[in-house]
This record gives structure tokens, sequence and C-alpha cells, in this order.
């Protein structure tokens, strides 16, 4: 089953200096968004973890720290997929904490496509992918060790490496705020707007459609 195949990973180093401190204390709707990232990718996976270098207190779940500090999300894949592999897992689901509105329904999707495929994410409707709620194979750890040694260490790099597959969002309008990024006050205004007009935490999922990778722009948090 791949509630058990997967490690699920909350990234939680972000500093939140626009927000006023760390990402992961930050408060979205009442609930910190580390809380808030757990316990959604609890409903997918059976097994989660916090990543972060900087601590995160009173967290929900185990952290583990980065073994390469200051390498950015891919630092924190590095370590999630590391102790995966000595979990025994096959691969990672990983979320960024600064993603509150992404639902447990974008997350079995993203899990239950990664099957043989070396990493899966969903295509974010103004374009591109969103490699912080995205599924990643064990099996690119040496790629990422690569990555680590290079100037670009962005996701979206790896991604086009290792020939990951995107999965491209349906019709409804729910993936329109389910990937925001809250990185300012405003960010956690809009995100707590949306969860009020869905009526609880995040939208529904739609269905997802798998597609090969186009080229994708670099971009880094």
């Amino acid at each position: 089953m791949v509630r058990t195949r997967l490690l699920g990973a909350v990234l939680a180093g972000g500093e939140g200096r626009r927000l006023g401190g760390p990402k992961a204390a930050a408060s979205v709707g009442g609930v910190s968004m580390v809380d808030r990232a757990v316990a959604v990718l609890g409903k997918a996976v059976d097994d989660v973890v916090v990543v972060s270098s900087v601590g995160v207190e009173g967290a929900p779940a185990p952290v583990i720290p980065d073994r390469v500090e200051g390498a950015g999300p891919l630092g924190g894949l590095d370590a999630a997929l590391r102790h995966a592999l000595e979990r025994g897992k096959e691969g990672v689901l990983l979320l960024g904490c600064d993603l509150p509105l992404v639902t447990a329904g974008i997350l079995t999707e993203v899990a239950d496509a990664l099957g043989a495929n070396p990493a899966v994410a969903p295509a974010r409707p103004t374009g591109g992918i969103e490699p912080l709620c995205a599924a990643y194979a064990v099996a690119i750890l040496p790629a990422v060790e690569r990555r680590l040694g290079e100037a670009d260490r962005s996701l979206h790099a790896l991604f086009r490496e290792v020939g990951g597959t995107v999965l491209t969002p349906g019709g409804t309008g729910d993936h329109a705020v389910a990937f925001l990024n809250v990185n300012t006050p405003d960010d956690r205004r809009r995100a707590e707007a949306a969860l009020m007009a869905a009526g609880r935490e995040g939208g529904t999922s739609a269905n997802m459609q798998r597609t090969q990778p186009n080229p994708l722009p670099t971009q880094t948090r």
C-alpha cells in the first residue's frame, strides 16, 4: 500500500522573515502551519517526519535535521530520502509547511502516481510544477547528492534531471488556490479567506492526468 511505502516529510526550515518569525510556527486559521501540514500528510501516509535544522518547538512529529545545511528545499529532500531509505521506504511524499491549502486528496493522488516514476509533482494552474507537494523515489538520491554540489540547487532542476512526471489538474477551481505559498501577511490573509470560503481545512481534490514534463522554469524559494 502507498500509505506504508512512502515516508511523509514536512519541510519546516523556512525562516519566515517576511512573516515575522519561523514559518513552522506561523498560524493560519488558528493552526500552526507545521501542525496543519503534518495532519494533512498523515491522511495520505502512515509515517510522517518534520525536516528542519533550526528546530521546531512542540513539533507534532519526529524532527530530523538537514545533512547539508543552507541547501534549501533540496537539502531537506536529501535528509528525508536518506531517512526513508533507512526505514525501508520506497520514497518520500514531500510537503512544504507553507502550503496550507494542499488537501489530503491531492497528496494521495501524487503518492499513488509515483509507482516506478522517479518523481511526481502536480502542475500549477499558473504554469510550472509545485515541487514542494510532490513524491520522490529513494532511487534518485545519487542525483540529489550531485545537485547539492552544483550552483543550481532548485527542486525544479532536479525534477528535470530525473525526468519526473507532471500531474495535470482537472477542471475544477480548487487547484487555483491549493498551491498558495504563504510568505507574507497578505498571503496568510488570502489563505485564511480560502479556508473560510471552503468551510474546512482546504478545498477538494480534482482528477489529474499524467504527462511527461515540459521544460520548467528554474525557481527557488
